[in-house]
């Protein structure tokens, strides 16, 4: 069980990947990120390095989507799914749909090695604002 200093240092984590992600922009001095733009080509390959080092193994789907399965403890066991969106409306804030993912992340990183009996699956949806 993580201690209460554990979750802290977590907790800040998560908002410094938020920040992160926020840099990724169209827009400078804003957040912006839309489908198959470059700033969301940045994000994919940044998520994807946070889950790669969980030993999850990460994928792109057809649709353009980021996906992490992390597999909890071994092939065949039920999966859930957590997720939010990627990109962004013009001026967003920092936590706009990343927070879900970057949250869902580091719940995997929580529960890393304890044999889980279910699989953790992390999406994070490049396309939902539709701008």
């Amino acid at each position: 069980m993580q201690t209460s200093s554990g979750f802290t240092n977590l907790a800040e984590e998560v908002i410094a990947r938020c920040q992160k992600l926020a840099s990724f922009s169209e827009d400078a001095g804003g957040t912006r990120r839309t489908f198959l733009s470059a700033p969301m080509r940045d994000c994919h390959r940044e998520i994807s390095s946070w889950m790669s080092a969980l030993g999850m193994s990460v994928a792109l789907d057809a649709a353009g989507n980021q996906r992490g399965f992390y597999s909890g403890s071994g092939p065949g066991v039920p999966r859930i799914m957590l997720g939010s969106h990627l990109d962004t409306v013009p001026n967003a804030g920092a936590y706009d749909g990343v927070l879900g993912v970057v949250l869902a992340v580091a719940l995997v990183e929580s529960l890393n090695g304890r044999g889980l009996p279910f699989g953790i699956e992390v999406v994070g949806f490049s396309e939902e604002e539709g701008v």
